[in-house]
This record gives structure tokens, sequence and C-alpha cells, in this order.
């Protein structure tokens, strides 16, 4: 089946010499639209190509009715090629059902090609050059350099929380934990004895034999407060804020236990320690009075859910089960 596509730029332009012209073709049915070749959506066209079935034939009057530019026009015609539909142009007499027709598609198809590479290299040239000035690539920082001081001025302030202070500068916690750095020290001044654990540790598991890191929940509201971020930019937060797990005194047994938590930025509990792999900065938050200022040990209880876990202490500093 011959399959005709028209196109005009303007409502003012008449489609009426591209009608005649492909009637006397003999195409069996024509797609018209009156629409500028720059866009990219165009819905005739869009109709006209997922109607076609292999071993029938799109004709249009000239090549620029179809494509926006020489790589969108390739990119179609290629396509067309490979569920075995053909395409004709009239104006230029191109056929890719003929000899002559594939191989002019050839030469379009050499010249895609070269384009795309010169393309490449030009981005890479433009890349290297960037780097040889100094700029820095990719994803831009959370927070930036004025932003770091005036978290680091605010901390000094013991009204300010964490929390009040993320939510202040837009962020969660976990980015200033990360661009602040001092404030997980507490965390890390732990004993440098060797950790001794007993053979077995039943529900708390061994370091030979560790239990999975709990992953944080999969769903919209906060597993704690039921609070459902209302904007992208909250649910971001919200989304941030829940990737790490909090560990807190089981009410059942405070002194021995610790169960586990997930918290978004509204309800974290203000009083706040981290513990932080060394190596690819996991963290795992400690709240109520497993995160009191003045402790200097971690109590047996957590020490034995991050051994349970996989984490060991090197001296003063904390290694996750990835890195054993």
């Amino acid at each position: 089946m011959l399959l005709g596509y028209a196109r005009v730029s303007t409502r003012d332009q008449n489609l009426g010499r591209q009608l005649d012209l492909l009637t006397a073709a003999a195409c069996s049915r024509i797609f018209q639209e009156k629409l500028s070749g720059k866009n990219a959506e165009r819905p005739e066209l869009r109709k006209c190509l997922e109607f076609a079935r292999p071993n029938d034939t799109i004709t249009v009057t000239e090549l620029w009715r179809l494509g926006r530019n020489l790589q969108d026009l390739i990119a179609i015609v290629g396509d067309l090629r490979r569920r075995e539909i053909g395409f004709k142009s009239l104006h230029e007499a191109l056929d890719t059902t003929t000899p002559g027709g594939r191989l002019v598609f050839h030469v379009f198809a050499a010249l895609g090609e070269f384009i795309r590479e010169m393309i490449v290299q030009g981005t890479r040239e433009g890349l290297d050059a960037a780097r040889a000035r100094g700029a820095r690539l990719g994803r831009p920082p959370a927070m930036t350099t004025e932003q770091v001081q005036h978290a680091r001025d605010l901390l000094g302030n013991p009204d300010n929380t964490v929390s009040s202070i993320a939510r202040l500068l837009g962020v969660s916690r976990a980015t200033i934990y990360k661009y602040v750095p001092e404030l997980s020290s507490p965390a890390l001044r732990v004993a440098a004895a060797p950790l001794e654990l007993p053979e077995a540790a039943g529900t708390h598991g061994t370091a030979n034999e560790p239990l999975p890191v709990p992953t944080p929940p999969h769903a919209r509201a906060c597993p704690t407060c039921r609070h459902r971020p209302s904007s992208k930019h909250e649910l971001q937060l919200h989304r941030e804020g829940l990737e790490t797990v909090w560990l807190l005194p089981d009410p059942a047994q405070p002194a021995t236990a610790v169960v586990e938590r997930w918290h978004c930025e509204r309800c974290q509990p203000h009083q706040a320690r981290i513990i932080m792999c060394d190596m690819c900065g996991s963290t795992v938050m400690l709240g109520g009075e497993l995160a009191a200022v003045d402790a200097k040990y971690e109590s047996d209880a957590v020490v034995l859910w991050l051994a349970g876990r996989g984490w060991t202490r090197r001296g003063e500093h904390w290694m996750c089960g990835q890195h054993q």
C-alpha cells in the first residue's frame, strides 16, 4: 500500500499542490497536517508511521516535508527500513525500494554517522577544556561553601538543632552531617580496646554470620509519624531522611536492647549521634539516651547490633560490613 504524508508550516499555507501530487502517485491514504517542521511532536506523522505495515511505502513530495533536519530524516527512514517499510520522495526521485534509492540512503546514513561522531568529539574536547580551566563537572554540590559556613555558625548556638538548620537551608539532616563532618566526631570517640563478643549473639547475629542491614521502607508516608510530603521538594527530603536507620532504647529493656526506627524530617529526635563508616560514609543514627552528649562509649546493645550486622571497629573508627 502507498501511504502519503503532506505538511505545510502554517495554517495560511495550502496543502492542495501536495495532495494533488500524492494522489497522482496513487497513494491510497494521505495523512496531512499544518505544523512547523521544527516541532518534534507531529501527530499526523506519528499516525502515519504507526499505521504503516511491512511492504508498505510512505511517500512525500519533498524530503524536508518528512524530517526536521538530516539527522531526523535519517532516523525516520532508518526505522522504516528496519520495519521493512519503503520510503519515496517525488521531488528528489528517491525510492528506497530500488537499489539506487538504497544507495542514496546509505550515503545519508554515512553522513549522519559522521555528524554524530563530530558531536561526540566536540563534546569531549569541550569537557577536556573545561577540566583544564579547573571547572567542576558533574552534579552540583548539595550545599555551597557559604551554606556550609552558615550551618557551622548556626550550630554554635545550642538552641539550634540539626533538623531546624536543615529545614532552614532546604536540605536533609544527612546532607548536614555529610558537609559538616565534625558533627560525627562524638560518635567516633569509642574505646580503642578490641571488641569481645560472645560466641553466639542469638537474635543479634554474630560477626561471622551477620544479619542483613535493615532497608528503609518504601511507603510514601513516614512509618513513625505517618506524615505524607505535599511537594516534590519535600518528598525528596522525606526520602533522604528515611534512608538512614535509627537506633533507640528498647522501651521493654532500655538498658540492654535497642529498636530500629525510621524518621522523616518532622519526627527525627532532636538529640542525635552518628556512627559513620570511614570507607563509604554509611551511617547509623543513635537517638534518645543513646545519643547522650557526654557518652564516652557505645552501649553494649548498640555494639552488639552493629557487630551483628558486620560492622567492625579499627582503633577509633568504624567500618561497615561491606569492607571486611
